[in-house]
């Protein structure tokens, strides 16, 4: 029987990331997959039934927050800073190599969609890992841009960028947008009804919110 626990440890900044440690049946120590979700996801967001599927084959399975979503801690609160994945993401290996019941010579990554971005960087960058699958990735973020934002509308997002960065000179907090929304009036990350219904599918009360900072848009255009 899979036994799922609870599992924290500290990353850059004293910064806790929170996260699922799913073990298989049998003794150790066991190959690994380190796995987060994609832009602006939590764990909550379907990626139980993968884990739960590797540790069925005999993985140790991590799953984790990434920082300012979901259970893991950091400010400002949903801001996507790739950079600081990745580099949080090498920490999560770093946590699975001290686990007793993890093979810390048979660790491998495993990244969908934004992530799968990550996980490309991260196999080509970190010698640790073993496999790397990079589900669905994006690529570039700017030719992603040039599909999902129409040619007439890229003035309003680069001064709404600008604007942005002066409200933060002034002390403000950083502004904030809809990860999803089928209302053309509202802005949003993503428009798509696939989308939404992803993004928008039963969690748990309280581990998701509907909203990401402006900042994130831009990194991810960059």
């Amino acid at each position: 029987m899979i036994e799922r626990k609870g599992v924290e440890f500290e990353a850059d900044g004293a910064v806790t990331l929170r996260g699922w440690l799913f073990l298989p049946d049998g003794p150790g120590p066991h190959p690994a997959i380190t796995m987060a979700h994609g832009y602006a996801g939590v764990k909550e967001h379907g990626l139980e039934p993968f884990a739960r599927l590797f540790a069925e084959d005999g993985f140790v399975v991590m799953v984790h927050d990434h920082r300012t979503f979901g259970a893991s801690d950091g400010e400002p609160r949903q801001d996507v800073d790739p950079w600081q994945q990745i580099a949080d993401w090498r920490r999560a290996v770093s946590y699975l190599e001290n686990r007793p019941e993890v093979d810390a010579d048979r660790i491998g990554l495993w990244g969908s969609s934004y992530a799968g971005r990550h996980a490309i960087v991260l196999g080509a960058t970190d010698r640790r890992l073993r496999a790397v699958v990079s589900q669905v990735p994006t690529i570039s973020g700017y030719e992603q841009s040039l599909r999902r934002v129409a040619p007439d509308a890229v003035a309003g997002l680069e001064e709404t960028f600008a604007e942005d960065e002066r409200a933060r000179f002034r002390g403000e907090a950083p502004h904030t947008v809809a990860i999803v929304s089928s209302d053309p009036a509202v802005p949003a990350s993503y428009r798509s009804q696939e989308a939404v219904d992803f993004y928008l599918q039963p969690t748990p009360d309280g581990v998701w919110e509907n909203k990401v900072t402006v900042r994130s848009t831009r990194a991810a255009r960059m």
